[in-house]
């Protein structure tokens, strides 16, 4: 065909470029690059099949602003960019790159396969994906290897699809959209699930056949929440759990350094108005980074500044391990209705009010912040920080009960922590969530949902993974409905009773099997299950009730 004018005149550009460069002795790569450059002008529609693996990277890595402008516009050409601006930095530029290929490169009825992170089954920035709303291809199987290892350093799956009808009204854009939808929802997409254990990376098939277990598979687009995935399940509960507002993440306690602190001398026989020698807690060492890491204290504090809180490895199923001593800039004043509130001091406010001691160590810290910060908190004073989005201030000191859960692990593992039980104020951190109440009956009955099997199971497609499985609980665990406790209904008090024999079955059994060394990611997932082991009994009455309540 005749080659309009204007490109006729962008080639001669690169070719008056090219000469140039070639002149000055500067063409060692430019060959290949204007190559690159013009080829897929060339190659649009001309192809039955597509196979690749595209680049497994984010929107976010990428630093050339010209390259994410040049994305950016075919994001939203294609619809794949998230409707969620949040979710736009973690948006794999294979999603791009699937939509861009299957539209320009394949003939009309081309099919396209690209190996993909495994994200494309439940990240929320992958959701226009599944859900079929984004331009240029329609999906028509599915591979998931989630269960074959080793592959890459990621989950991954295979993604088949067909070039979309193109030169559609928007009319009949829509409509097609929405009999995908319906496919995808009611039908599901075809695919395979693949398991097996390889001893090398980059096996040949010969070899990899005779280790690979095929099924055949029906994956269907489930809603769950505000989350989304492609799931073996067709139907999801929709309702929305009542808990879920109401459950809060704690507040983040950083650097760590500052704040997480192990007595310095022995214990005292009481608390009360002391001066207590405190240093920086060694357990925090292994885990901080730099610059923090190097940063420790050792001081006298007054005692009405030690805290506690709980990490991750804290958090076990229906108990409460060697919550972490803590000290804060706080103290607790009581409001006009008695009720308790948090207030946060500057080093200088606590001198002036007498809290030498404090008034020291706190001043240490604040100016080793400002001296460290880093860009994104140049705003912040270090208390800022420490009371990010109103994190400790907020904190409701008042209720007497906390049912507290860990926000990242495979499973959710949760306990009651009782205030009156606990040597000093308790703040939660942010690697758990916590509901406060003063009904210690409620408390019962939602750990025993949280550490149940059913709504473990139900959160599995929708939960970010890494090689070693799921990995995130946050809110996941509040999308699977259940009722507000009642005390009237029978099944909300024989949960709140097995709960409560569970706290004391689980209490008694580390007292008998306390963990001695360092609590591991490993070694803590093991005592996780040795609990749950040693609750047989409790376990499995609470997970057949479970069950029936959600349905």
């Amino acid at each position: 065909g005749e080659v309009k004018a204007e490109v006729a005149e962008d080639f001669y550009q690169i070719y008056q470029g090219l000469k140039r460069v070639k002149e000055n002795g500067r063409d060692s790569i430019w060959k290949f690059i204007v190559q690159n450059l013009y080829k897929p002008y060339f190659l649009a529609d001309k192809f039955d099949y597509i196979v690749g693996n595209p680049p497994w990277f984010t929107y976010s890595s990428i630093c050339n602003e010209s390259y994410q402008d040049t994305l950016d516009v075919l994001a939203k050409e294609y619809a794949v960019k998230p409707a969620k601006a949040a979710n736009y930095p973690h948006l794999e530029i294979a999603a791009i790159f699937l939509a861009y290929c299957s539209s320009y490169f394949l003939k009309d009825g081309g099919q396209i396969a690209f190996v993909l992170p495994r994200s494309f089954f439940s990240a929320d920035h992958h959701d226009n994906t599944r859900r079929g709303d984004a331009e240029g291809f329609i999906l028509k199987q599915i591979w998931d290897l989630d269960r074959v290892a080793p592959l890459f350093r990621v989950p991954s799956c295979v993604l088949f699809a067909e070039k979309a009808e193109p030169h559609l009204t928007d009319t009949d854009k829509q409509e097609s959209k929405q009999l995908i939808f319906n496919k995808y929802t009611m039908h599901g997409i075809a695919g395979k699930e693949f398991s097996g254990a390889l001893s090398v990376h980059n096996c040949n098939w010969d070899y990899a056949a005779e280790l690979l277990t095929e099924k055949d598979e029906t994956f269907f687009y489930l809603k769950q929440g505000n989350s989304s995935a492609f799931s073996k399940r067709s139907v999801s509960n929709q309702a929305v759990n009542p808990y879920k507002k109401l459950f809060k993440q704690g507040t983040t306690i950083v650097p760590r350094t500052f704040y997480f602190v192990e007595l310095n001398q022995d214990a005292p026989p009481d608390f009360q108005d002391r001066v207590i020698n405190v240093k920086t807690a060694e357990d925090v060492l292994v885990d901080a980074k730099m610059p923090w890491k190097r940063f420790t204290f050792s001081d006298r504090i007054e005692s009405r500044f030690l805290f506690r809180t709980a990490l991750s490895k804290s958090i076990l199923p229906f108990a409460l391990h060697e919550p972490n001593l803590i000290v804060l800039p706080a103290t607790i004043e009581n409001d006009k209705f008695g009720h308790k509130q948090i207030k946060l001091h500057s080093a200088e406010d606590l001198r002036d009010k007498g809290f030498l001691h404090a008034s020291r160590w706190f001043n240490k810290t604040e100016k080793l912040w400002n001296d460290n910060k880093t860009e994104k908190s140049k705003d912040m004073s270090a208390n800022q920080r420490l009371n990010f989005q109103y994190g400790v201030t907020e904190q409701n000191l008042n209720d007497n009960c906390l049912v507290l859960y860990n926000s990242s692990a495979k499973d959710a593992n949760a306990t009651i922590v009782k205030r009156e039980a606990i040597d000093f104020e308790f703040i939660v951190e942010s690697v758990t969530y916590v509901f406060f109440t003063s009904n210690l009956n409620e408390a019962y009955y939602l750990t025993s949902i949280f550490n149940s099997a059913a709504p473990n199971k139900m959160m599995k497609d929708f939960q970010a993974r890494g090689l070693y499985g799921a990995r995130h609980v946050h809110k996941k665990i509040l999308d699977i409905y259940y009722p507000r406790f009642d005390a009237g209904e029978e099944t909300h008090r024989r949960l709140a009773e097995l709960s409560a024999t569970a706290h004391e079955k689980a209490k008694e059994y580390l007292k008998e099997n306390p963990p001695t060394g360092d609590l591991t990611p490993t070694r803590l997932g093991r005592l996780r299950l040795d609990i749950k082991r040693h609750l047989t009994d409790e376990m499995q009455a609470i997970d057949n009730l479970v069950e029936k309540l959600i349905g």
